[in-house]
């Protein structure tokens, strides 16, 4: 419930417990028991506050015993005023419970309870039936018309306030999705475009001046094994961009050189569909385009931190980090000495103590010297708030 809906019926609710409860104390002298007719005032007016309670800010649900409780109110404040007026005074203010009551009525509609409310109506109409059935008065269905001509005006409106709301939130909720969508297929769309002028500048800084440097020189040249070496390095780093620039820092690139200097055989893989879209798994085009991943952006740069540590530690051992295509967990595997794996190991459980928010499962064997690490990163989960 929007504010300004709230504002629009706490004023009708506030006009209405202003004017019923003053036309029924003035009244009241036509009334044959008084103290009736007041217990039927304060019954309805409680009721009706606990009924509105959604406009003060509190919950909109209700329970079904709670809204039974509250329909009750209806028919039975109709049995302590009707009954014991003239029958000349029914259609007039002195019969003031078939409009007041229409408070807890729409309340009880709005708040999701309308077969509740609908069964509050009907009950008052059968009080009603019976009052005039039992009476003298001419033209017996003219005056049950107009007598339940709130209960029929009230009951009618609030379906359809109930309705419009329910189709406002639900244009509200498509809007925000559409919205979501689009701001994410607009980051997407900025990520690859910055990615793409990234390698750009990189093929034309690194890639472009060796290539003219290897056609411009002869395999009998002295400086032809510098340049072949060369080119090993700027493949790697090429290749490390094409297949996982989102894994990719200054420190990651760093410790990927001086890993690979040392003889270290290093692939780093992201295999998702779209790395550069903020939540993974998310497509724009449609329900699918939902986020149901978990979001990758903190994640990636979790393993970014324990990425650098590990090729520091992985000594010329193989390593390979990868990402699948779902891209909620990462998998790490080193394959080497024995003293290696465990320092890999060792690399993982620093970064844990150091606050890494990832959990980190391990599957460490070393025997005869060799060793192997399996591990499986995750994004830890986020802390539940405190009650």
């Amino acid at each position: 419930m929007t504010r300004v809906q709230r504002a629009c019926l706490l004023g009708t609710v506030i006009w209405l417990f202003s004017h019923g409860p003053l036309v029924a104390l003035l009244s009241l002298h036509q009334h044959r028991q008084p103290w009736l007719a007041v217990t039927a005032l304060l019954a309805v007016l409680a009721v009706s506050a606990a009924a509105v309670e959604p406009l003060l800010g509190g919950p909109i649900e209700l329970s079904r015993r709670a809204a039974v409780a509250m329909a009750v109110v209806v028919p039975l404040s109709g049995l302590a005023v009707t009954p014991f007026l003239d029958e000349s005074l029914w259609r007039t203010y002195g019969n003031w419970w078939p409009g007041l009551t229409q408070i807890v009525v729409a309340a009880l509609v709005v708040r999701r309870r309308a077969f509740v409310a609908l069964g509050a109506e009907l009950a008052s109409a059968a009080v009603l039936g019976a009052c005039i059935l039992s009476s003298d008065l001419p033209n017996p269905a003219v005056a049950f018309a107009a007598l339940n001509q709130p209960a029929i005006v009230w009951f009618s409106a609030s379906v359809g306030v109930r309705l419009l709301f329910d189709r406002t939130a639900r244009d509200v909720a498509r809007y925000t999705l559409d919205e979501g969508v689009s701001v994410a297929e607009r980051a997407a769309t900025e990520a690859r475009g910055r990615s793409a002028r990234q390698r750009r500048e990189d093929l034309e800084h690194d890639v472009v001046p060796l290539l003219r440097r290897v056609a411009l020189t002869g395999p009998d040249e002295p400086v032809w094994p510098t340049l072949s070496r060369a080119a090993v390095t700027v493949e790697r780093r090429v290749r490390d961009d094409l297949r996982a620039r989102e894994l990719l820092d200054e420190d990651v690139r760093a410790a990927l050189r001086r890993a690979r200097d040392r003889g270290c055989e290093v692939d780093v893989v992201d295999d998702r569909r779209d790395p550069a879209s903020p939540v993974d798994g998310s497509r724009a085009g449609g329900p699918a385009a939902v986020p149901t991943a978990v979001p990758t952006a903190g994640f990636t740069a979790e393993l970014r931190t324990v990425l650098a540590p590990v090729l520091d530690a992985c000594g010329t051992a193989r390593v390979t980090l990868r990402l699948p295509p779902q891209g909620r967990w990462a998998t790490l595997s080193v394959d080497g000495t024995a003293q290696e794996a465990d320092a890999v190991a060792a690399a993982l459980r620093l970064g844990h103590l150091r606050g890494v928010g990832l959990l980190v499962e391990t599957d460490l064997h070393t025997e005869g010297g060799t060793g192997s690490l399996w591990a499986e990163l995750r994004p830890a989960p986020e802390p539940r708030p405190v009650p």
